[in-house]
């Protein structure tokens, strides 16, 4: 994979997560049918033509800003690995926003700076830091889909 590729793969499945478990919780809340996930990206009213953009873009956003930043540091302080944590822990607090999917957001990002500390703890240093940003990352991730889902 090449350098920067595993950060936009992040940032996609992440904008697309953010999208799908409110979905899922659209749907169990309303009763529809389960094949209405088939077409989860289309909004299905007023505040789902303004909130699946607004999501999309600030995902988007969010990764090119923070995540680019660090994941172009030359200083060898693997600051992917120490971005990656604060974030991971910012989605956590994120709970508190869940309907705006803020932990999954920023979990998925947490999450994928983890990564790429964790890739540059041979020659950077800072595996430790870099594995918890994977693990609290991926929590923070997790705790929010759950939310969407059996909230």
């Amino acid at each position: 994979m090449r350098p920067k590729r595993l950060l936009w793969v992040g940032a996609a499945v992440t904008a697309w997560a953010a999208i799908f478990f409110p979905r899922i919780e659209g749907i169990r809340s309303s009763d529809d049918s389960w094949w209405t996930l088939a077409t989860f990206l289309v909004p299905q009213d007023t505040e789902g033509l303004v909130l699946v953009p607004l999501v999309i873009v600030l995902t988007i956003a969010l990764f090119a800003i923070v995540g680019r930043r660090a994941w172009t540091d030359a200083s060898g302080r693997n600051r992917p690995a120490k971005a990656g944590l604060v974030c991971a822990l910012l989605g956590l607090l994120g709970v508190l926003a869940f309907f705006v999917s803020a932990p999954i957001i920023l979990g998925g990002l947490g999450a994928t700076l983890g990564l790429e500390g964790w890739r540059r703890r041979s020659t950077e240093g800072r595996g430790t830091l870099a594995a918890a940003a994977i693990a609290v990352g991926a929590a923070a991730f997790v705790i929010g889909a759950a939310i969407w889902t059996f909230g």
